[in-house]
């Protein structure tokens, strides 16, 4: 809105859309700036002045800040440490890899973590193992006993204290050429402390399926079957590894997704410590974002953002949204009344930073670009996002960290 004072040749304008920079100065319209430092624009374009901030309630924690419920997770010192109610920090893990942002998600009362090279689980309040590493296949050989002659399946898997079962490779075979026993040895004990126990599978003579015949305490490397066992317990996690370390996390309708340069890996249903590799997704450039919401998954690349529309990984129909990338490090979750007219309400939606605007994935594969037809930034390698609310204002903020690509340049 202007007013204009006719005696003294001055307009004044109070109304504003904000900064913008596609276009030369001199074509600016009266709702356009040029530079704003610390003020606010609300909904009746207003401008406002912005408040200034507080110190930091602690310096222990420098990157990587996380909360879920009341679970606080935060970087200082290349540590993992969780921030207490009183902002002191207890340390959960040392000695991660420098410059390595962590990705992290919440699955029920679990929060995971991961930054390309480590990975891990919090759970009641200490750092414990995400995913078992696969035993090696001990040695078989005929011993005295009662079993059948014939060939027989053998495998072993580790078992962690909360019950967390290994997966295991290709099984051993045995074929005893007449009545008699089954001696395993050499069951390396896993080098986890949180690992237990180690699980004996056996199939029948001539059988298909393995079946649980024994389990043995961790250090124990030796165990024989004798005689027949009705065994009851199928073999379930066969073929089946623990996660990559993965780049980015997220967790959908019980699979848990783990992006590692190039491909998206999948868990087995609501087995988020088990995957099977050979149901990896390829895209065609580095994972920089993996968002679930309503109807489907964002995935943000380098070069190239796109939507994955179905709730689980055997429906996926993947389709290119946009050929530009997704800053990483920026995505976070918002109601999406927040957006627009407020008519979707009560679903999730995901905010992040691409490299050419400041953009909302709404559900079923639909997005807004909020700043492209406005403002251009710089590309830089990684950043940080969140939804503030103030004052009845809502606003998505990014900031951004690294040297500077003007693969985004303004006028």
């Amino acid at each position: 809105m202007a007013d204009v004072d006719e005696r003294e040749g001055l307009v004044e304008y109070s109304q504003f859309l904000g900064l913008r920079n596609n276009v030369s100065a001199n074509n600016f319209e009266r709702t356009d700036l040029v530079e704003a430092t610390n003020v606010d624009i609300d909904d009746s374009l207003v401008l406002s002045r912005r408040k200034g901030y507080s110190a930091p309630v602690t310096a222990a924690i420098d990157r990587a800040l996380w909360a879920s419920g009341n679970v606080c997770l935060g970087v200082g010192a290349n540590t993992l440490k969780q921030l207490l109610p009183d902002y002191s920090t207890r340390t959960l893990r040392t000695g991660l890899t420098p410059d390595r942002p962590l990705t992290y998600v919440a699955v029920g009362d679990r929060g995971y973590y991961a930054n390309g090279v480590e990975k891990g689980c919090i759970r009641n309040g200490a750092n414990h193992s995400w995913g078992l590493t696969v035993p090696p296949m001990p040695v078989a050989t005929a011993t005295g006993g009662t079993l059948p002659a014939g060939e027989y399946q053998y495998a072993v898997t580790y078992l962690r204290d909360d019950g967390q079962e290994s997966g295991t490779g290709r099984a051993g075979t045995l074929n005893l050429p007449s009545a008699g026993g089954i001696a395993l040895s050499m069951i390396d004990p896993s080098d986890d402390t949180d690992v237990t126990h180690k699980v004996v599978y056996l199939s029948p003579v001539g059988g298909e399926v393995l079946y649980r015949v024994g389990v043995i305490p961790n250090a124990e490397t030796t165990f024989t079957v004798s005689e027949v066992r009705a065994g009851a317990s199928p073999l379930r996690t066969q073929f089946l590894q623990p996660p990559p370390a993965g780049d980015q996390i997220a967790y959908r309708n019980g699979y848990m997704l783990v992006a590692k340069d190039t491909r998206l890996y999948p868990s087995e249903p609501y087995a988020p410590e088990l995957f099977d590799y050979r149901k990896a997704l390829p895209f065609l450039s580095r994972i920089t974002m993996v968002a679930p919401v309503k109807g489907g998954v964002w995935v943000g690349m380098e070069n190239q953002l796109g939507w994955l529309a179905g709730d689980v990984p055997e429906a996926w129909d993947y389709k290119v949204v946009a050929d530009y990338g997704v800053v990483p490090g920026t995505l976070c979750f918002a109601d999406a009344g927040l957006v627009g007219d407020g008519q979707a309400s009560g679903e999730i939606i995901a905010m992040f930073a691409s490299t050419r605007g400041l953009c909302a994935g709404l559900t079923g594969g639909r997005l807004l670009n909020m700043t492209e037809t406005r403002f251009a930034y710089p590309i830089q390698p990684q950043g940080a996002g969140i939804v503030r609310r103030h004052r009845g204002i809502v606003q998505y903020l990014a900031t951004m960290q690294g040297a500077e690509t003007p693969g985004n340049a303004a006028v």
